[in-house]
């Protein structure tokens, strides 16, 4: 079956034992490449609208799939019980819809590992899920139509992050390539304009946007020179 770049790059963060709710599954592609590729895992696939559960269902269905895939209709984490899972994955989402996802603490009890993309706002991202007990354990920067996404793990357990790793990542700025160059050559050149254009009397603005300037310069600087290093090998 083909999935997508960015899809397959999901699946390199699941392991067969995980016990998996796949929130937001729209035609459950993902989650029958998961079983193709694990032929013992079993995988509860939801999702809000009853349009995308629909052909979901018939995606299942002819891939022969339907005692493996559990297909159910809602929102978030409302239709479980907090015992059928233990892994949560999110794709495809913004921020705020998988924050308040996370938020319903009584089904999050046996939550062990976290797999998430998200569309908007990686860096609060990390921090949200942090603080609810969730250390970064993984993480990559993939390219899938011309946009670069990125895809995290959480593991429970706690560990104290630089801001720097907050804001890239902490694997992801250990790890930089050409993909972490490119995508954040193109945001240092957004804060750039924006800083231009913010009023002289906006000063906390003005300043958070002057930091996170200084901080990508810093970081692509090593990466450019990484590279080059690379390159010469």
């Amino acid at each position: 079956m083909k999935i997508s770049e960015r899809l397959k790059e999901i699946c390199e963060f699941i392991s067969p034992e995980d016990r998996i709710i796949d929130i937001g599954c729209d035609h459950a592609l993902l989650d029958i490449y998961l079983c193709e590729q694990y032929k013992d895992l079993k995988v509860i696939a939801s999702d809000i609208h009853e349009g995308a559960l629909n052909n979901a269902i018939k995606n299942v269905k002819n891939h022969n799939l339907i005692d493996r895939i559990s297909l159910r209709l809602g929102d978030g984490l409302t239709i479980v019980n907090a015992d059928e899972f233990d892994t949560i994955l999110i794709s495809g989402m913004g921020f705020y819809t998988i924050k308040d996802i996370l938020s319903n603490e009584p089904k999050m009890v046996n939550v062990k590992k976290i797999v998430v993309q998200s569309n908007t706002d990686v860096v609060k991202l990390r921090k949200f899920i942090i603080k609810l007990g969730f250390k970064i354990v993984n993480e990559k920067l993939v390219k899938d139509n011309d946009i670069i996404y990125t895809i995290i793990e959480f593991g429970l357990g706690k560990e104290k992050y630089t801001y720097d790793e907050i804001y890239f990542g902490p694997i992801i700025l250990k790890n930089k390539d050409e993909l972490f160059y490119e995508y954040y050559s193109k945001k240092l050149l957004k804060y750039e304009n924006l800083l231009l254009q913010i009023p002289k009397y906006e000063i906390k603005s003005k300043l958070h946007h002057k930091k996170l300037i200084k901080i990508i310069r810093r970081a692509l600087t090593s990466t450019e020179n990484k590279v080059d290093e690379k390159k010469e090998k």
